[in-house]
């Protein structure tokens, strides 16, 4: 295997290693970057052909960032939602009778309450 594809390797290692720390850190603004340099890693360098176990090395490291970052984006939307909950209150919910009719209950109700500050 040529010398330039051990760096290519070693270099996406290094930049996956280095995003799963940005991941877990909740550094997401580093992520942008990290991709970036990736892809400059990938056009420059040669890959020939790699030991499969590298690329095994790799595709685990680069699926297993891909699962954490997929956890991030939902930890991100649930805080997001709770955060809207909080600030405009819990929504109307339906609820059935022994009749099977559906009956709206409102969280808001017109004048009965009023938050102060």
């Amino acid at each position: 295997m040529p010398n330039e594809t051990f760096h290519v390797i070693d270099a996406l290692e290094d930049l996956l290693d280095q995003e799963r720390a940005a991941i877990m850190d909740g550094a997401l603004e580093d992520i942008g970057r990290i991709a970036s340099e990736k892809e400059r890693v990938l056009e420059r360098g040669e890959l020939g052909a790699p030991d499969h176990k590298l690329l095994d090395r790799l595709r685990r490291k680069a699926a297993r960032n891909q699962q954490l970052l997929a956890a991030a984006i939902r930890g991100v939307k649930a805080v997001t939602a709770r955060l809207d909950m909080l600030r405009n209150g819990p929504s109307d919910m339906n609820t059935y009778d022994r009749d099977g009719q559906r009956t709206t209950l409102s969280s808001r109700q017109q004048g009965a309450l009023h938050r102060r500050a």
